[in-house]
């Protein structure tokens, strides 16, 4: 079947339309499928609390399961992305209204040397989280975990918008 010249036109449009229409729904479906997994490998991860995140610029190293008794919160970021730089103003605003909560941040896709000498966030513990934040197949970042004074996780947090850091940390620890 052979299309008239003034059906082809039509025909494209049409068919550019579908194919748009196909590419949108593809792109919420795996979205959604990545946080579903995400969320997934969190309840389900056996060395979540326990795996050693090595300490940045040290030989030490430290686990969720260390900090056992206070509430931690595990952010996985990176030193050139706006958004975990201004998650992390968040985060360091709400942790200087309250010091019970324990920030270990945990560096990703990053160079441990592009990281300043003196730490804009000096209440935090630097960690190098690409291991984990790999093993939990974590689908982007800024993202964090907060976990209960046993080691239970408590919420957990894709991405960033204005709020996410204070606001949410205030609703989930405030109550």
């Amino acid at each position: 079947m052979r299309l008239e010249q003034k059906q082809f036109v039509p025909f494209m449009v049409a068919v550019a339309v579908i194919t748009m229409l196909v590419i949108v729904f593809s792109s919420f479906n795996f979205e959604r499928k990545q946080r579903t997994r995400f969320n997934e490998n969190i309840a389900t991860s056996d060395s979540l609390q326990i795996m050693p995140l090595r300490v940045l610029n040290s030989a030490d190293s430290t686990s969720v399961a260390n900090q056992n008794g206070n509430t931690a919160l595990l952010v996985f970021w990176a030193s050139w992305s706006d958004k975990s730089i201004s998650m992390l103003d968040e985060i360091q605003k709400y942790t200087l209204e309250n010091d019970s909560l324990v920030v270990l941040a945990g560096l990703v896709k990053d160079a441990e040397e592009s990281l300043p000498k003196v730490p804009e966030y000096p209440g935090f513990t630097y960690l190098d989280g690409t291991h984990l934040f790999n093993h939990l197949k974590v689908p982007g970042f800024p993202s964090y975990i907060l976990f209960d004074k046993e080691g239970r996780v408590i919420t957990s947090q894709i991405g960033y918008e204005k709020g996410v850091g204070y606001d949410s940390l205030k609703v989930h620890l405030d109550e």
